[in-house]
């Protein structure tokens, strides 16, 4: 036995985990993020959408971007939450073969 807590399920070693946003997507936060996924991320330069947390400690939800100037195109807010934005730079998905 440990005396780690358990904090959830070990996807370590486990391979590919299908993405399944209705699953992930809880409360009004997690709806709206669902709401909204599709059009952020077919924005040129976002990289990510999820939720996060505001400077001031509430919930928000956090966009990552290629470059500070995207930030620009996108709003303060959505339906009433806080957006903010980070800056990752490009990613690229590794070709597995």
């Amino acid at each position: 036995m440990s005396d780690i807590p358990d904090n959830g399920p070990d996807f370590s070693g486990s391979g590919p985990v299908e993405y399944r946003p209705a699953e992930t997507a809880q409360g009004p936060t997690g709806e709206t993020l669902a709401r909204h996924e599709a059009r952020l991320l077919a924005m040129p330069g976002v990289t990510s959408v999820g939720q996060g947390t505001a400077p001031d400690g509430s919930v928000a939800l956090t966009i990552g971007v290629t470059d500070a100037a995207v930030a620009k195109d996108l709003p303060e807010q959505i339906e009433g939450l806080a957006v903010v934005v980070v800056v990752t730079g490009q990613i690229d998905a590794e070709d597995p073969r």
